[in-house]
């Protein structure tokens, strides 16, 4: 078999076991000072973020920043190294229940079982929301020594994270930084913040005050943060991002506006806050890593808390300064900061990904091919393309540098098994200073099923945001062949999974369709420790035989 280049990993981020604990100390080492609780809860007030959830496209977030409550209230203290182990969950028992084996977990419910089992955690949130939790931001205050910065962090909690990876328990992250002043300072100067950061998968983004604020992204002081659904990656801007694993999609129409009813100042020297604090256990059930082939979903263990990973103190805990300067600068995506060798191409990637037992094939305008052929080779007919698919998943994206709409693509796909199909692209369009973004989601598909879609014709857009460079097409239908035989009979609205009769059932001409054989994968994932509290994973590429280390 031919062994094309593979210039891109894919990186899934993971929680895995560990094979012994840290007990460590009670509560994470100081970085700095901590100012007076009256000038804390002043300067966490006054910057407190606006977080906007996703309530377009018929796909709303499901989750609200929550307080840690939700999940406590709910859950079993277990021992990762003691199944005989079960201890009723307090917020006071997470002192004595600190180390690293030990973990939160709701019964009865298990990430292990997605999807049919993310119905029953929304159903017992929701009754949760009915008892009176209210949303809430958890606000630290640090001044910090060796930066000579004052810095704001808002920690949000989620109770599930219903993305393509799923794990109970989600911590995300929004932080200001004020150089050279104190807290007592900023409050009576009427002073502004340098620059923020926000969360996104292990990495982030960070930009600055003033830009933010050219961009109207600040409400008298209070930043705006549009939260993606499911995954709960914050962004500066609406629109749709790639993100490896999938796209993040935080809505471009109408959103739910949040504004925190509690902002509960972290006081490190409060013992109650002490108490989970020192927590170093994971907020959610500790899971061996877990694939779902047919709806290409992840199940993984909850994550840490704000001051922990892997019974070590976090870097944006210890030191939050540098983990903020570290950060990719807005616009460019936080996966250029492990992904260098696509960090120039990034504005003009274009993306298409299909999440399904099926094959993926790229055309552009002269014809020429990206995707596996009839011998099982994959092809890279387009400069500077690659072909992405972790084994044991029927997840595959091709992505192509230097991408555009004037290029004429067009998408095939091919049923190699019985399912759904989610299918996503992503296009930049010079033309229009945009990336034209579309997807059909949970499309049935057999190994009959035979599929189309002409990015050639420019497409009507919904409503654009003047904050976003993304749009969304809204006419492009998907057109279906569901007993291949060469007549794309039925389409699909770009957005659903609603097939309706084609108008004009049209017949396939395209010369370069190709016929493939069944493609096998494996679920081979390789465990290797690395360290006494590290597990780290190897997830094998298809076309390339690379490897990839996920931490």
């Amino acid at each position: 078999m031919k062994t094309p280049r593979i210039f891109l990993a894919v990186i899934v981020l993971l929680m895995l076991a560990l094979t012994g604990c840290s007990c460590g100390t009670d509560k994470p080492p100081e970085t700095g000072s901590t100012p007076g609780p009256e000038h804390a809860a002043a300067l966490a007030e006054r910057f407190c973020p606006v977080f906007y959830l996703k309530g377009d496209d018929g796909v709303v977030e499901n989750y609200e920043p929550a307080a840690i409550e939700t999940l406590v209230s709910q859950a079993l203290f277990l021992e990762a190294d003691n199944q005989d182990f079960s201890e009723k969950a307090t917020l006071s028992g997470m002192k004595q229940y600190r180390d690293s084996s030990y973990y939160l977990d709701v019964p009865d419910l298990s990430p292990a079982s997605a999807p049919e089992i993310l119905p029953g955690y929304k159903a017992a949130y929701d009754q949760l929301k009915q008892e009176g939790y209210a949303p809430t931001v958890y606000a630290r205050v640090i001044e910090e020594m060796e930066s000579r910065a004052t810095i704001v962090q808002y920690w949000t909690f989620y109770y599930f994270n219903d993305w393509r990876n799923v794990h109970e328990g989600d911590w995300e992250l929004v932080q200001l930084v004020f150089h050279g002043l104190s807290a007592e300072d900023i409050i009576a100067q009427g002073r502004e913040p340098d620059f923020a950061a926000y969360s996104q998968h292990q990495a982030g983004q960070r930009m600055s005050w003033e830009d933010m604020k050219e961009k109207k992204l600040v409400e008298d002081n209070h930043p705006s943060v549009y939260v993606a659904r499911g995954s709960h990656a914050n962004y500066f801007t609406p629109g749709q991002y790639w993100s490896v694993l999938d796209f993040d999609d935080t809505g471009l129409e109408s959103w739910e506006r949040i504004e925190p009813e509690n902002v509960v100042l972290l006081d490190e020297n409060d013992e109650d806050t002490q108490d989970w604090l020192s927590f170093q256990g994971k907020w959610g059930e500790d899971l061996d890593f877990t694939i779902s082939i047919e709806q290409m979903t992840f199940g993984q263990s909850g994550p840490n808390g704000p001051s922990w990973y892997e019974g070590e103190t976090s870097n944006r805990w210890k030191a939050p300064y540098a983990w903020a300067e570290g950060l990719p600068e807005y616009p460019s995506p936080f996966w250029t900061s492990f992904i260098p060798g696509l960090a120039e191409f990034w504005p003009k990637l274009a993306v298409f990904s299909v999440f399904s037992p099926a094959d993926i094939h790229v055309y552009d305008a002269n014809g020429r091919h990206v995707g596996v052929d009839a011998r099982g080779n994959v092809e890279l007919g387009i400069p500077g393309a690659q072909y992405l698919t972790p084994d044991g998943t029927d997840y595959k994206t091709i992505v192509i540098p230097e991408g555009d709409a004037a290029d004429g693509f067009t998408v095939e796909l091919t049923g190699t098994g019985a399912g759904t199909m989610d299918i996503k692209t992503q296009v930049p369009d010079e033309q229009r200073a945009a990336k034209q973004f579309v997807s059909y989601s949970n499309v049935p598909v057999t190994v009959r099923t035979k599929a189309r879609l002409d990015l050639s014709v420019r497409p009507q857009f919904g409503v654009a945001s003047d904050k976003s460079d993304s749009i969304r097409d809204i006419s492009t239908r998907l057109q279906i062949d569901t007993d291949g035989d060469g007549v794309f009979e039925s389409e699909v609205r770009p957005g659903t999974s609603d097939i309706s009769p084609n108008d004009t059932p049209v017949t396939s001409t395209t010369a370069t369709t190709i016929t493939k054989p069944t493609l096998t994968t494996t679920a081979t994932i390789t465990s290797v420790t690395t360290t006494a509290r590290e597990v780290s994973v190897l997830l094998g590429v298809r076309g390339g035989g690379g490897t990839v280390k996920m931490v």
